[in-house]
């Protein structure tokens, strides 16, 4: 029998149907039911199984008379029959999600929500029958459900439902929100965003706050908005972020499942690759692989690529760091030669904080997935941790941001060559591009005389990620009698090394003296001491002098 790996399907019930291979995380139903908090905050990565978990929990719950119930057999939520008889098909169950709320502007992702809406009360049109609902609820039932509601009947458009349900189950409803968070990220991207926290607010507030047709909610998302009061005043909440260990073997594969799962396909895969690529996103205890990229693994025959990089616009995560603060551009740089950095961290994200707040923008960066922490604790008020990049598909998105940041002036070919043309020495060609590049791009760069001289030194950093299979690369590190800007240390130790001293002119006429001056310092301060420790015995020492937009390089072999 051909095993089927459920790319791209989130639909429990259509996995189980349909013989697909998964993960069994059916365990989760009953950690979350015997969670005390009435509404529950889940954050992860995107494509880490949120909306396939809450889809599980609707099948398991939802009170349909039988029709779910063989869903669940063999799996391991079933050898606990006391809390099956319990819970399983016992509550009316509100199922949504935003996850496909990304519009460009304001109106169409308020038309989206409304038609989400729309499909929510077509779905539970059945209450129209019988007497539970008066006359004018009727009327506004239906109202809402041919999208003829006004604002203030989709703000109270759930908790409306959950009342109705309550009435006819006699019990109080389950409300499962996935992905709440996917409207407001996109509207803080496209410039909407005090509008959307506005309607999100209401209809989540409303929903979530005083309802006693309410007997859990759990959301998903990615990150926990705050400050802008879009949980205002409920005290019966619990967030699980990234920060605390609970339920995080249920979102992404433990190394165990994905060591079952290679045998259940029976594909002939590295682990060892696998880890590298795929692993590293570290809970508490757990350490997790990358969902989405192990089944797409799988499905390819044990073809290793950047699977999750396609799954969504990283433009969000572009954005921010090509406006970061200069001192936050060294740092990703550090992260790109797979170094280690500590930062302050927050369970709470205030977007409007993140362009000017270092704490936000890392704290983004990990619940979006593009970090991973190694440990933290408390200093003082703060969180501190010490943070990586997760693994080798993640490290290809960072790359791929950076070229981005290239081919916005030349094409991707001439940022191969320019990176090229250092690795081969070609000084002539170098000096050609650079020249180019900042002629283009240099106010982006901010590139004037008073610019200090280490925006160019992280800008050049950012042109040579492309070495790093060829160098380990160094920068602001002592060597010799100072400090160096950057060094590039050959893997092979036949290779020349490479060192770059930067200086800035205050006129054009001066930049060939200042690039002299540069050069004479790597010299004078012997900064190739560090390549004799590596066994390298010719290094190539460039100066590179700019004023504006002007630059200028001189350069030697020294042996």
């Amino acid at each position: 029998m051909m095993i089927q790996l459920p790319i791209g399907i989130s639909d429990f019930k259509k996995i189980i149907q349909g013989k697909y291979i998964f993960a069994d995380k059916s365990l989760l139903i009953k950690e979350i039911m015997n969670d005390s908090a009435e509404v529950i905050l889940i954050t992860r990565p995107r494509r880490f199984g949120k909306t396939l978990n809450l889809s599980m929990l609707h099948y398991f719950l939802q009170q349909n008379q039988g029709i779910n119930e063989n869903l669940f057999d063999g799996l391991n939520i079933s050898k606990d029959a006391e809390f099956c008889q319990k819970y399983q098909q016992q509550y009316p169950v509100i199922f949504v999600s935003f996850k496909d709320i990304k519009k460009s502007n304001y109106n169409d992702a308020y038309a989206e929500i409304e038609e989400l809406i729309r499909h929510l009360y077509e779905a539970h049109s059945y209450l129209l029958e019988g007497s539970w609902l008066s006359e004018r609820e009727k009327t506004r039932f239906t109202t809402v459900a041919n999208k003829k509601a006004d604002l203030s009947d989709i703000n109270a458009s759930i908790k409306q439902l959950s009342e109705y349900m309550a009435r006819k189950f006699k019990k109080p409803a389950i409300i499962l929100i996935d992905e709440y968070d996917t409207p407001i990220q996109e509207a803080y991207l496209q410039g909407y965003y005090r509008e959307m926290v506005d309607l999100m607010r209401s209809i989540l507030g409303t929903a979530l706050k005083d309802n006693s047709s309410l007997a859990k909610a759990v959301l998903t998302g990615i990150t926990r908005v705050s400050q802008e009061s879009l949980f205002s005043g409920l005290n019966n909440i619990e967030v699980y972020s990234l920060l605390r260990e609970e339920y995080g073997q249920y979102f992404g594969f433990t190394e165990a499942e994905v060591i079952r799962l290679i045998a259940q396909t029976g594909k002939e895969v590295s682990l060892v690759s696998i880890k590298e690529w795929y692993n590293g996103y570290q809970i508490g205890k757990y350490v997790l692989y990358n969902p989405w990229s192990i089944i797409n693994c799988l499905k390819n025959h044990g073809k290793l690529a950047p699977y999750w990089l396609h799954t969504s616009s990283n433009d969000l995560i572009a954005k921010l760091l090509s406006n970061a603060k200069p001192i936050v551009k060294q740092q990703f740089e550090e992260l790109l030669q797979g170094n280690t950095i500590e930062q302050p961290l927050s369970e709470n994200l205030v977007f409007l904080d993140i362009e000017t707040m270092e704490e936000a923008l890392w704290s983004l960066l990990l619940y979006a997935g593009y970090l991973k922490v190694l440990s933290s604790e408390l200093s003082g008020n703060r969180l501190m941790a010490k943070i990586s990049v997760p693994n080798k598909e993640v490290s290809f998105v960072y790359d791929k941001i950076v070229e981005k940041w290239f081919s916005t002036a030349i094409s991707l070919d001439s940022y191969d060559e320019f990176v090229q043309s250092l690795y081969k020495g070609d000084l002539d060609k170098f000096k050609e591009y650079l020249s180019s590049y900042i002629m283009q791009t240099g106010s982006y760069f901010d590139f004037n005389s008073h610019t200090a001289e280490q925006i160019f030194h992280i800008f050049i950093l950012g042109l040579v990620v492309g070495l790093r299979d060829h160098y380990y690369i160094y920068s602001n590190q002592e060597s010799g009698l100072g400090r160096f800007d950057v060094t590039f240390i050959p893997k092979n130790k036949k290779a020349k090394g490479i060192v770059l001293e930067f200086k800035i002119s205050s006129t054009p006429d001066l930049l060939l003296s200042k690039a002299q001056e540069a050069l004479e310092q790597i010299k004078n301060k012997q900064y190739i001491e560090i390549f004799k420790k590596h066994s390298i015995d010719t290094v190539l020492a460039i100066g590179l002098a700019f004023c504006g937009k002007h630059m200028e390089l001189a350069y030697e072999d020294i042996c």
